[in-house]
C-alpha cells in the first residue's frame, strides 16, 4: 500500500515534471483515438459496402475477335458481322459461381394477344403484330422493333415497384408461373379482371444447322430441326431464319399503378410496343419455359456483382469453362468500386501513418522526459533501496506513476477525442474525394463513353446495350462512431506506453547499487 500512496504523492511533489510527461503522453492518445477511431469506423464503413454492393461484372463482346471471326468465315468476299449471342442458359449457369455476391436475372421479350388491344396500338396493324407501327413510322422505326409484338412481356422486372415508381392498385405479385400483373390502363381499356386468363403469342427462332441444305428453301417453307417444326423467312440479305410460334397462358393476379411515362421521351414516335402501359409482367421462369435450350427470342439482362473485384480472373476462367466464347471480354467495374471506396481507403491510410508517425515521435521525446526525470530522482531511489525497498517495489512505484498519468490522459483523451474525430474526419475526406474526382476521367459536353471497366449492360439473346463511364459516386460523408473493440485498443495502446515508459525508467536506475547511487549524489 506504501508504494502505491508514495507514488500518488510524488504526482503532487513532482508536478511540474509530470504535466510535461502528461502533455506528451496525452498528445500520443489523443491522435491515437482520432486515428483509430476514424480507422475503425473505414474499415467498417468498406466492409459494408462489399458486403451490399460487390463489384458489378460486365460481360461484352469485343468487336475485335468478332471482326476478326467474320473475316474468317467470310464467303465469296463478303465479311457478316453478327452480334455474338449468349444463350439463357449460359447466364443461368454463371449464377452458380462461388465468386458473385449476388446474381440478378430478368428477361423480355415482344408479344402479341389478339383479344385484347394494346395502348396506342395501330388499329391497322395485322392480328399477328408483325408491323404494329403506322405507315407515317417509316422504316427506320420498323428496324427499331425489338422482335414484334404489341405487348412487352417481362419476367422478374420488379425494380420500378423498388425504386416506388409502380405500386399495386389491386391484387399482388406472381406467387406462381404463369401468373401476371398488368397496368390500370390496359385493365380499363379492355375491361379486364383479376383472375382472367390472357393468351399471348410470340416467336422463338434457332440458329440455321450448317448442314443445311438452304438453296432451295422459300419464304414460307417449314423444315425440322431436332424434331421440331420451323418456319422459313429470308432477309432481304438473302439470310434464312427459322422460326416457329409458342404460346403463353398467363392468370391475370394483379393491377399496378405506373408513375412512369409512357414513352421514354416525348420525341418517340407513339407506337404500342414502346408504350410500357403495355408491359405485363410476370416471372422469368415462365418466360423460359416456352422455349427450347438451342432457341433464342428472349432477352437475358444479368447484372452479376462479385464478392471482391479481385476475383474477376477466377471468374472469367470458370466462366470460359462453362462455355462463355472468346469473342466475350468479362470485366468489372473497378472504377465505380474505387471511386466510390478510394476516398475512406485514403482517409484510412493517412490516420494510421499519422498515428505511426506520432506515435514515434511521441515515443522519443516521452524518452528523453522519462531518462531526465529518473536522474533527477536518483538520490531519492538511492535512500528507498539503502532503507530496504526491492528493485522491483521500486520499479512498480516508478510504473505506477506512469500508469496514473496515463490512466488520466486516457480518460480526457477520448472525450477530446471523440468530439475531434467526426470534423477531422469530414475535413481529410473531403480532400479525398476531391482528389478523386479530380483524378476521375472528363469527357467533353457531359456525354458518356463506355470504356474498359465502364459500365454496359449486357443483354442476352437479341443485343447488347451499351452504357456510359461510370456514375458512382465517392462516399462523401462517414458518421464516425465508438465501438468496444477501439475501446479495447486503446487501453491496450495506453498501457503499452506506460509499460514503455516504465521500463525506460527502471532499466536506467536498477542497474546501480543503492551505495553508489549515494556516493555519486556526494
Amino acid at each position: 500500500m506504501y508504494i502505491f500512496q508514495n507514488a500518488l504523492k510524488n504526482l503532487v511533489r513532482n508536478l511540474g515534471r509530470n504535466i510535461m510527461i502528461g502533455a506528451i503522453i496525452f498528445a500520443i492518445i489523443l491522435t491515437t483515438v482520432i486515428t483509430l477511431i476514424i480507422n475503425n469506423t473505414a474499415s467498417a464503413v468498406i466492409d459494408d459496402y462489399k458486403g451490399r454492393f460487390g463489384s458489378e461484372v460486365y460481360i461484352r463482346p469485343n468487336m475485335e475477335k468478332v471482326r476478326d471471326e467474320a473475316m474468317k468465315n467470310s464467303k465469296d468476299g463478303r465479311v457478316m458481322m453478327r452480334m455474338p449471342q449468349i444463350s439463357s442458359e449460359l447466364y443461368l449457369q454463371f449464377t452458380n459461381s462461388e465468386y458473385l455476391r449476388e446474381s440478378i436475372l430478368t428477361g423480355s421479350r415482344g408479344a402479341n394477344n389478339s383479344d385484347i388491344h394494346a395502348i396506342d396500338q395501330d388499329d391497322n396493324s395485322e392480328a399477328n403484330g408483325n408491323s404494329g407501327l403506322s405507315a407515317s413510322s417509316g422504316g427506320m422505326m420498323q428496324a427499331m422493333r425489338l422482335d414484334g409484338g404489341n405487348f412487352q412481356l417481362l419476367g422478374d422486372s420488379w425494380q420500378d415497384f423498388n425504386d416506388g415508381l409502380r405500386s399495386f392498385e389491386s391484387g399482388t405479385f406472381p406467387q406462381n408461373d404463369n401468373e401476371c400483373v398488368i397496368s390500370t390502363e390496359l385493365r380499363d381499356a379492355n375491361n379486364i379482371k383479376i383472375g382472367d386468363h390472357l393468351t399471348f403469342t410470340a416467336k422463338v427462332d434457332i440458329d440455321t444447322p450448317i448442314d443445311l441444305d438452304t438453296s432451295g428453301l422459300s419464304e414460307g417453307d417449314t423444315v425440322e430441326v431436332n424434331g421440331t417444326e420451323y418456319n422459313v423467312s429470308i432477309s432481304a440479305m438473302e439470310t434464312v431464319r427459322l422460326d416457329r410460334d409458342v404460346t403463353y397462358e398467363l392468370e391475370v393476379v394483379g393491377v399496378y399503378d405506373d408513375l412512369t411515362d409512357e414513352y421514354a421521351n416525348e420525341n418517340m414516335t407513339k407506337a404500342a410496343f414502346l408504350n410500357k402501359r403495355n408491359e405485363v409482367l410476370t416471372t422469368l421462369p415462365t418466360l423460359l419455359a416456352a422455349r427450347k435450350s438451342d432457341e433464342t427470342g428472349i432477352r437475358i439482362n444479368a447484372t452479376y456483382y462479385l464478392k471482391e473485384p479481385d476475383m474477376i480472373s477466377d471468374f472469367e476462367a470458370q466462366a470460359r469453362a462453362m462455355g462463355l466464347p472468346d469473342t466475350f471480354d468479362v470485366e468489372t467495374d473497378a472504377a465505380s468500386y474505387d471511386n466510390v471506396v478510394k476516398p475512406v481507403l485514403g482517409l484510412k491510410n493517412i490516420s494510421i501513418t499519422f498515428m505511426i508517425a506520432v506515435m514515434v515521435m511521441g515515443a522519443i521525446i516521452l524518452l528523453l522526459l522519462c531518462s531526465i526525470s529518473i536522474r533527477e530522482r536518483k538520490y531519492e531511489i538511492g535512500v528507498l533501496r539503502a532503507m530496504g525497498m526491492k528493485k522491483f517495489k521500486v520499479a512498480l512505484g516508478l510504473w505506477t506513476e506512469i500508469l496514473t498519468i496515463t490512466c488520466i490522459c486516457l480518460v480526457i483523451g477520448l472525450g477530446l477525442g471523440v468530439t475531434a474525430a467526426q470534423p477531422v474526419s469530414d475535413a481529410i475526406l473531403k480532400s479525398q474525394v476531391s482528389a478523386a474526382q479530380a483524378s476521375a476521367p472528363q469527357v467533353p459536353g457531359g456525354m458518356m463513353v463506355a470504356g474498359k471497366g465502364g459500365p454496359m449492360t449486357s443483354m442476352g439473346p437479341g443485343g447488347f446495350m451499351s452504357g456510359g463511364a461510370s456514375q458512382a459516386q465517392p462516399l462523401s460523408e462517414m458518421k464516425i462512431t465508438l465501438g468496444l473493440n477501439t475501446i479495447l485498443e486503446l487501453i491496450l495502446i495506453s498501457i503499452l506506453l506506460a509499460s514503455f515508459a516504465g521500463l525506460v525508467s527502471i532499466s536506467k536506475i536498477t542497474k546501480y547499487e543503492p551505495i553508489r547511487i549515494l556516493m555519486e549524489r556526494n
